[in-house]
């Protein structure tokens, strides 16, 4: 079963009916040298551009919608440390966000079922940007 999906990351699919996204993050650094001038102030100079790091927070209900599947495919691409594309869509219209490697994979299984496996799958997923789309130079 999919929907309309709104971020794929590499074979995984990030929709509305599977895996869904609760909330996006971002965290960006640029790296500054500090450099004491006489007896004043510092001086900072920029010297490089430091990590870019989108946090996914998303979640699944595997015995109504599935889900495991993009699951799996998040891990496998951390396991190989492997740079794959991250697209995130806008209604119909994809935007190429960049060169990602999935840096953290991380779950945790709420209510569990009779069989075993929880009701609800809440993952962080942090993809590192890499290439041209990443922290940059000055």
């Amino acid at each position: 079963m999919m929907s309309q999906p709104i971020a794929l990351i590499g074979s995984a699919i990030v929709d509305v009916i599977g895996i869904t996204p609760l909330g996006f993050g971002e965290i960006m650094e640029a790296n500054w040298a500090r450099h004491p001038v006489f007896d004043s102030d510092p001086y900072y100079q920029p010297t490089s551009g430091g990590d870019h790091i989108e946090t996914l927070h998303l979640a699944c209900r595997p015995h109504i919608f599935g889900g495991l599947d993009n699951f799996q495919s998040l891990k496998r691409h951390c396991k190989a440390r492997e740079p794959v594309p991250y697209i995130r869509m806008s209604g119909m219209v994809g935007g190429y966000q960049g060169l990602v490697a999935v840096q953290t994979v991380s779950r945790e299984e709420r209510r569990i079922a009779p069989g075993g496996v929880g009701w609800r799958w809440e993952f962080t997923i942090e993809l590192l940007f890499i290439g041209e789309h990443a922290g940059g130079g000055f």
